[in-house]
């Protein structure tokens, strides 16, 4: 299997902190590796959100998904199909936001986040604002149930298999590639040894 630099990324992250306890989720907002990209995702009961910060996504358009996202939740399927990914329990408990490194609800409807930000869930001020009111990030209602889906692996437990780890371990590298590697070094160190005798032989 081939995968970009961004699912590799992912990948090293769930091997790395797959015996942490603790969902995917926490784990995901521990390394920051959603909020660095400027997303966060909310489970809000009967919704779910995603939002865009700003300043990271200024070409942001409701409907238009994220590619980010969209991968996300391909890689994960890929790796639950494949039984290198297996999830355990559901944990819900937290965190509220998946993308932000802390968030709590300070009313049904209203989330803090980072104790200076606040998400408003519903009505004409739906949105996610920093300390000055000021929106910080572009928020998207879930129109194709995707989000959803993605959110419900997240908050799962889970495990990785020894055939992950061992691909974390060799950096990605197939087994092909392993062997074709050892063979190469194989193959030259017989022609270093080859040209050590040889020049042996002319010395002495």
């Amino acid at each position: 299997m081939k995968f970009s630099k961004e699912e590799q990324e992912i990948i090293k992250i769930l091997v790395k902190y797959s015996n942490k306890g603790g969902n995917i989720a926490t784990v995901f907002n521990f390394t920051q590796l959603l909020e660095k990209r400027g997303i966060g995702l909310v489970n809000a009961g009967r919704e779910e959100l995603i939002f865009f910060r700003k300043d990271l996504h200024p070409n942001f358009f409701p409907g238009n998904g994220s590619p980010y996202i969209s991968m996300l939740l391909n890689l994960l399927e890929q790796l639950i199909d494949k039984r290198l990914l297996v999830l355990g329990n559901s944990i819900t408990s937290a965190p509220l936001v998946i993308g932000a490194l802390e968030s709590r609800r300070e009313r049904p409807n209203v989330l803090v986040v980072n104790e200076s930000e606040v998400i408003f869930l519903e009505g004409f001020n739906k949105g996610w604002y920093d300390a000055n009111g000021k929106e910080k990030y572009n928020g998207d209602d879930d129109r194709s149930g995707r989000l959803a889906k993605l959110t419900n692996y997240l908050y799962h437990s889970y495990s990785v298999s020894e055939e992950l780890k061992d691909l974390v371990k060799h950096n990605f590298k197939t087994e092909e590639q392993i062997r074709f590697a050892k063979q190469q070094l194989t193959t030259w160190v017989g022609i270093g040894v080859a040209i050590l005798i040889g020049i042996l032989g002319i010395i002495f």
